[in-house]
This record gives C-alpha cells, structure tokens and sequence, in this order.
C-alpha cells in the first residue's frame, strides 16, 4: 500500500490509519472540511388557530419524533393559543404557533375595551362602518342623535335649576330618552371565523359626555366559543397523534 503526503510536514504529526482491505493508494490532505448542513428550524407564528393541526397533517411530519414533541395551549389569555414544540431534542426544533385572535374589523370598535368617545366621534366612526350594522337606516339614526344629543343636554341643563344633583339627573334622562340602548352589530368574533351578530351598549358619563361601548353578549361569545373552538382542534390533533403530550398552560 502507498500512503501519498502532499503536506510533508505532515510527516512530523503521528497518526493511525485503518484502511479496508483492497484500497491500495490513500492520500491525505491538509485543509478545513466543508461544514456540516443543519437545516433551518420552522417557526411559525401569528396564524390562526389551526396552525398546529395543519403542520401535523401534512408530509414531513417523523412519527418517531413526535414522543420528542409537546403541545401546549390556554383558553384564558386575551388570544388563546395552540403552541407545537416538534421534535425538541434536535439542535433546531420547529416551532408553530396557533392562536384565536379577534377579528380586525370588531377589534376597531373598542368594545369593552374602556375606550372613550366624544358623542361626535362616535357618530363619526359609526357613519364610516354603517356596513358592519343590522341596517344602514339604524346606523345613521344613531348617528343623527350623537350628533345632536349634546346641544340636547345643554337645553334641558338650562332647564335645570344650578343644583347639580338636578342637572346629572336632566342629563341621564337625556341619554335614556334620545339615545338608543343597543345596537345589532354583524361582524366575525374571530379572525378568520364566520359572521355572528354580536349587540352592542352605548355608556354615556354624565359628568363628561364622553361615551364607550359595551357587550356582554360579545364576552360571552368570546369566552364560550374560543373554549370550543380550541377543544375541535386538539381532538382533531389527538386523531392524528394520540401519543402527543398535550398540557394546558
């Protein structure tokens, strides 16, 4: 066998070589190896709630790796969320994130937000999402008695003796008789989701006028549904992999 050095002074450096039977020319070379390729790890976030499930479905998926993987979830956050940790033990775990956010378009009213209007505010942005209500006639109806509830509460103030107990009372009379108390709106709760009708409240302050709305039917739906929602999905992911290990955070 020839053993071929085409770094001489690689003579000086002792070496063992192991070489099978029948390789009769080995040559060595001095020079840094080509690194070895780790693939990129997969993350995903921001998506919808059946991120996780449509990961776990598609090719790709080890089913050796799965007793590597978690799965965790709440549906007591602001945005509840399905999270997948696929295969842990690698150098780069994919990581996709799945939550249940509320829709865009519902999220700009503010409702149970405690964010205020002025009564001409409001009628404003309700004029430019007449859409969103049960009828364009019931939008601008509204509009047409926020725009004018202000000089309504003037006159009847001045109606009102200067006790002030007199003029929050000719105040909230004003609100209850010329405001409506609720309004129909149309509108996906979720992002993605279908369109539900969802009612709404508007709170006047009788200090300040300032105006906020309000839904206890939109908490509710939120509440109940993104509840049902996240237990679809994580039965549908239980079809896929039973040994998965799932944990509610």
């Amino acid at each position: 066998m020839i053993i071929k050095l085409e770094k001489p002074e690689l003579m000086s450096n002792e070496m063992k070589i192991k070489v099978e039977a029948g390789v009769k020319e080995l040559v060595i070379r001095e020079g840094k190896a080509n690194e070895i390729h780790i693939p990129n790890a997969i993350e995903i976030s921001q998506c919808t709630i059946d991120a996780v499930k449509e990961y776990l479905s598609k090719e790709g998926v080890e089913k050796e790796e799965i007793k590597n993987s978690l799965i965790r979830y709440s549906t007591d956050t602001e945005e509840p969320f399905i999270q997948l940790n696929y295969a842990i033990r690698k150098e780069n775990k994919d990581d996709i994130h799945g939550k249940l956010s509320m829709d865009p378009d519902l999220k700009k009213f503010g409702i149970n937000s405690g964010g205020q209007f002025t009564t001409h505010a409001l009628a404003n942005f309700i004029r430019l999402n007449r859409h969103y209500f049960e009828t364009k006639d019931q939008a601008m109806g509204l509009v047409k008695e926020l725009q004018n509830f202000k000089a309504k509460v003037d006159k009847e103030i001045e109606k009102a003796n200067d006790n002030r107990g007199n003029a929050a009372l000719s105040i909230k009379q004003t609100v209850i008789s010329n405001v409506p108390l609720d309004f129909t709106l149309f509108l996906p709760i979720f992002k993605g989701s279908d369109k539900r009708a969802v009612k709404c409240e508007i709170d006047i302050d009788a200090n300040d006028l300032s105006c906020s709305l309000v839904s206890p039917d939109l908490k509710e739906l939120f509440d109940t549904e993104s509840k049902l929602i996240i237990d679809a999905e994580l039965s549908e992911i239980k079809k896929l992999y039973p040994e998965l290990k799932i944990f509610r955070t």
